[in-house]
């Protein structure tokens, strides 16, 4: 998720392939929004033996809802991050679309926490340490059974009858979540708005950085892209990567980008310098109405095609260089580094609470992949050549003895069991943004009549479930639109309970 207007002057953590200020984060916890309410949920909902329970965290918006009526329930998927909290139900980047559409529908609204990224609360966490096994409850399968059990806790808790039609909501991981929420109970939900939803998962996920690339190139809907711009960061680039391999080479970037000459020598440096991008440039996070120096598509691309500037390398450095008076060193180094998907924040990273597990990367290595690479020969405009698959694939078994050959085979049967991109279900909405790189993993076209997608041109991740703003731009403000839109629709038609 991308959090608009953010300022980047403090510690930045990138994970779901998402940019998150941490400070954001903190003066908006507890700050807004209802607090948190818990239900006793299973720790394990695929082994009838296990008795364990655990109090999971849900939040409420019942503002416009009226007790007996058959107006119908909004559900809000929590995900890896952002972590929710009250603000969830009255204005966040999760689910505003559903809050901004709650007062014309009477509708009452829940947010559910995902088991294990609420462990920042450990008594809202399904295990009570991190011992040995412990992450072996995280999983998109466990995180649907758990809303199979919230549902029938609230229509036993809020008196809801079958009147009461349920929208499940959600933008990234949560938007995968809440497709298949449709897809795998369509007889508990009736319809679902999955944006920016990358349910394809994949092991080499060349598509993000070609898609990165192509954004440079977007110019409509204030993204301020060319084809010069996209061509320019490419060969300044590909430039670099040729100047590691000489003295004078090295000696020139050492002059414009600092370290020692000798310190371009080694490929793990290089890789680090120029692998995933020699600054930071936004796709996935990209806001129009930003005003930093060069936080944008738009604001990159003026200095890229600025000739006064030098050679294609000193514009590069010119974009670090104007970006480094908010970002520091590591954050430049790391910004464009993604840990797949993590659509986010990091729980590791949370609350002062020292180190918790990359409950992220554990998905990753067991259910999605989404390893980000910038292979030779791909449209990738960063180095080519050194994010490659192997160097991606590494941290799972040295973070979690998951051998590679086990990754595959994990990855490949999270399609087979949700599908993939197969056009299958019902009442159904798949919105994505044209720069958001994870539109290379979700619906773009569908032959099924009763499953819809939505493109949004020059739109970065779900900018539509933002809270609505002045600065939109006139794609997303006509996406909310659309998207009221669809709900209209589904909700006075019959959405068929067989998948």
């Amino acid at each position: 998720m991308m959090v608009k207007g953010c300022s980047l002057s403090l510690t930045v953590v990138v994970t779901l392939g998402c940019m998150l200020c941490i400070h954001s984060v903190h003066a908006t916890r507890a700050a807004i929004g209802p607090a948190p309410r818990f239900f006793t949920q299973n720790q394990d909902h695929f082994d009838g033996t296990n008795t364990n329970t655990w109090n999971q965290a849900y939040y409420v918006n019942d503002t416009f809802w009226k007790a007996g009526s058959d107006a119908p329930v909004f559900l809000c998927v929590g995900g890896e991050g952002p972590p929710i909290d009250g603000s969830v139900v009255v204005a966040s980047v999760h689910c505003n679309v559903a809050v901004e559409y709650l007062q014309a529908k009477g509708a009452l609204m829940f947010a559910v926490e995902h088991r294990y990224y609420g462990c920042h609360n450990m008594s809202a966490c399904p295990v009570t340490s991190f011992e040995g096994q412990a992450l072996r409850y995280l999983s998109s399968r466990q995180a649907l059974a758990d809303l199979a059990k919230f549902h029938a806790y609230a229509v036993a808790t809020y008196n809801l009858t079958s009147s009461n039609k349920w929208i499940s909501f959600g933008g990234s991981y949560p938007g995968m979540l809440a497709g298949w929420f449709r897809l795998k109970f369509p007889h508990l939900v009736h319809g679902a708005v999955a944006s920016s939803a990358p349910v394809q998962a994949d092991v080499d996920m060349q598509g993000y950085n070609d898609v990165v690339a192509q954004a440079y190139a977007v110019s409509d809907n204030n993204v301020g892209g060319s084809a010069a711009c996209r061509q320019a960061i490419a060969d300044g680039h590909a430039t670099i990567k040729n100047m590691f391999n000489s003295e004078a080479g090295r000696t020139t970037l050492a002059s414009l980008f600092g370290h020692q000459a000798d310190w371009y020598k080694l490929t793990v440096n290089q890789a680090a310098f120029a692998g995933y991008g020699v600054a930071y440039f936004p796709a996935q996070g990209n806001d129009p109405s930003c005003t930093q120096a060069a936080c944008n598509i738009k604001k990159v691309c003026a200095i890229m095609t600025d000739a006064s500037l030098g050679d294609n390398v000193h514009r590069l450095a010119a974009v670090r260089n104007q970006q480094s008076t908010y970002m520091s060193a590591a954050e430049l180094a790391m910004s464009n580094k993604l840990r797949p998907l993590a659509p986010v924040l990091s729980s590791r990273y949370l609350d002062g609470l020292g180190e918790l597990p990359d409950f992220w990367g554990y998905q990753v290595c067991t259910e999605f992949g989404f390893f980000q690479t910038c292979e030779v020969g791909s449209q990738c405009f960063f180095a080519q050549g050194y994010a490659t698959l192997e160097s991606q694939m590494a941290m799972c078994p040295a973070e979690f003895q998951i051998p590679e050959t086990k990754v595959k085979e994990n990855i490949a049967y999270s399609d087979v069991y949700y599908g993939g991109l197969s056009n299958a279900g019902s009442c159904l909405l798949y919105p994505n943004g044209e720069v958001d790189p994870w539109h290379s993993q979700s619906i773009l076209n569908s032959t099924n009549p009763d499953l819809e997608v939505l493109w949004v041109p020059g739109a970065s991740h779900h900018a539509w479930t933002h809270p609505s703003a002045p600065s939109d731009q006139p794609s997303v403000v006509s996406a909310r639109k659309a998207i009221r839109q669809f709900i209209d629709s589904v909700l006075n038609k019959p959405c068929s309970q067989v998948q």
